[in-house]
């Protein structure tokens, strides 16, 4: 059986609203990085482009921290719905 990969061939649900959520508070990748590290997540260089583009899967523990650092539901990072969407 091959690799798990989302309908797009992409290895995660999340990047495309990371990168949304990112961009909409005014973050670099690398300053996105640096506050997740402040939260815990312990990662290397270019994590959030992989991220962002699908090229990496997304833990359960990084899905928590980026939903607590962008205060999103679970829900809207993988499904992109939620009662309340971010502002």
């Amino acid at each position: 059986m091959g690799r798990l990969r989302a309908e797009d061939g992409k290895k995660n649900l999340v990047g495309a609203r990371v990168r949304a959520l990112r961009e909409k508070a005014g973050l670099s990748q690398e300053g996105l990085m640096a506050q997740l590290q402040l939260l815990g997540m312990d990662s290397e260089r270019g994590v959030i482009k992989r991220i962002e583009n699908g090229d990496r899967a997304v833990s359960d523990l990084e899905l928590r921290l980026l939903a607590k650092f962008f205060q999103v539901s679970y829900e809207y990072l993988i499904d992109g719905t939620e009662k309340d969407p971010p502002g």
